[in-house]
């Protein structure tokens, strides 16, 4: 059963063994094991479900309809940096780029330490069933497009490593379309891997519903409150009850806290909404003289990961034109000129991984507010490893370079790079954005130092669970939804190894 906002007004009141909130990498994970182990579970997600075959290249249609807040959502720093957060059945799987990696070794590692639980070895089998379950594999050859041969080779070239890409994918043919929904259902996001398996089971999903708090009795959360939403003007509609045996919220690292810090949970430790981690990246643009249409071929086959000991990860990934018009550091008739070489760019990037966090509180407005401050150590790395991107680049022959910087938009020659130094004193003056938000409501073995505990159930609420990139101890480097699902794979096993228990 599948219900949208029109349908509450004759149907406002639920009840299951377990209620998931959110759908995407958490969510529909945890939701679909427990469902296929015989549990009751009824899904509450704030966007809408949309079906693989209305997915469009079109950005005016597709992004109001999959991301909240139509993407003009935004964390306060310095710099500010703008992030995105799927907002439809599937959540952020259904707008990432598929990329499924594992932590690497050490970030594990670090996480024994926490609780041997969270190590590699006590992780394996949860990664392996969910690699098997998204199909993780490497892209097909004919699926690589010439701008992502050309960061392979330009690594070859300048001595670098690089890693050819895992992807949740069946027999992906690089569409290139994966920021507005794969329109072939082959990147295998849970919209069309775990939700399907669920609803067979016997899971509702009800969507466009916004859950506004938890239902609490007796110091144990109950249920959710919600309010449904029209999916075009936002506009509130009637309230909706769910009543469960046990809550699960994995709305994501900015959401999840948002809602729980409503209720002043995180009392013991006072760590919910901190530890806020986004893995920043800045965006190289490279203009070469001859066509490379990156549009054809998947977004991203491969990373350059030379320097991920250091933090920096390199990378390509193409974006449509009305993007990459509104991302362009000019206007006007400028802006026109090198949108008409749209043929010939490679859009490229350098991510760093986090030295330090954020956090995420309630502001006034009745909004999350994020907060994150790119530290020294951070701003050197991305400006080593813009020089380092934009010099591989000229290396290969580019023209310019279109480089991340307010005071410095354009390299023309290699030269030119030398002025990153004496210009890029302040972080203020750098252009960052991310898609990767992570640990909120931290993991943990001790509640003076965690939100929750190590099967994720919130320290100081019983019955409620959090299921998403909030749990993770520390910054990972790498994308992360692989990790996500996996921990949501726990986090489902030991829901139900209590229920059996009581």
């Amino acid at each position: 059963m599948i219900l949208s906002h029109s349908d509450y007004a004759r149907e406002h009141a639920f009840s299951a063994d377990v209620v998931v909130v959110g759908t995407g990498a958490g969510g529909a994970v945890v939701g679909t094991e427990l469902a296929e182990a015989g549990h009751d579970v009824v899904f509450v997600e704030e966007g809408s479900w949309i079906t693989p075959d209305s997915f469009n290249p079109y950005s005016s249609e597709s992004i109001p309809r999959l991301y909240r807040d139509a993407a003009a959502t935004v964390i306060l720093g310095n710099p500010a940096i703008p992030y995105v957060e799927g907002r439809c059945v599937g959540g952020s799987t259904t707008i990432n780029g598929g990329m499924a990696y594992r932590p690497p070794e050490r970030v594990l590692d670090e996480w024994s330490k926490i609780s041997p639980e969270l190590g590699a070895r006590a992780l394996e089998p949860y990664f392996e069933r969910v690699e098997a379950r998204v199909s993780v594999n490497p892209q097909l050859p004919e699926s690589i497009g010439d701008d992502n041969r050309l960061m392979t080779e330009g690594a070859r070239k300048m001595g670098w490593s690089y890693t050819v890409n895992q992807r949740n994918q069946q027999a992906c043919v690089g569409a290139n379309n994966c920021g507005l929904g794969c329109p072939t259902g082959a990147k295998q996001s849970t919209l069309v891997s775990y939700m399907p398996r669920a609803m067979a089971a016997g899971a509702r999903c009800l969507t466009e519903l916004r859950v506004e708090r938890l239902w609490i009795e007796g110091g144990r959360a109950v249920g959710v409150i919600a309010r449904a939403v029209d999916p075009r003007t936002r506009r509130p509609g009637a309230q909706v009850r769910v009543r469960a045996r046990a809550v699960v919220v994995a709305c994501g690292a900015i959401q999840t806290p948002y809602l729980l810090l409503g209720h002043k949970l995180g009392r013991p430790s006072r760590q919910l909404g901190k530890n806020f981690l986004c893995h920043p990246n800045a965006k190289v643009v490279a203009i070469y003289p001859h066509d490379i249409r990156g549009w054809r071929g998947v977004s991203q086959s491969a990373q350059i990961r030379h320097f991920h000991e250091d933090g920096i990860l390199m990378a390509e990934n193409f974006v449509t034109p009305s993007v990459l018009g509104a991302y362009l550091p000019v206007h006007g008739d400028h802006a026109w000129e090198l949108m008409q070489r749209y043929n010939q760019m490679v859009v490229s990037g350098v991510l760093v991984e986090d030295s330090s966090s954020g956090s995420v509180s309630r502001s006034l407005l009745g909004a999350p507010l994020p907060r994150y401050q790119v530290t020294p150590l951070d701003h050197s790395r991305f400006l080593r490893g813009v020089k380092l991107l934009a010099e591989m680049h000229f290396a290969m022959g580019a023209e310019k370079v279109l480089l991340p910087f307010f005071n410095q938009h354009l390299a023309q020659c290699v030269d030119d790079l030398a002025e990153i130094d004496r210009l890029q004193r302040d972080p203020s003056t750098l252009e960052l954005f991310t898609p990767h938000l992570m640990g909120t409501a931290r993991m943990g073995s001790r509640p003076d130092q965690s939100v929750v505990d190590t099967s994720g159930q919130v320290w100081d609420l019983p019955g409620l669970y959090v299921a998403d990139a909030s749990l993770f101890p520390t910054a990972i480097g790498v994308n992360p939804q692989i990790t996500i699902m996996a921990l949501a794979t726990r986090v489902a096993e030991r829901i139900e190894l209590r229920r059996m228990a009581a």
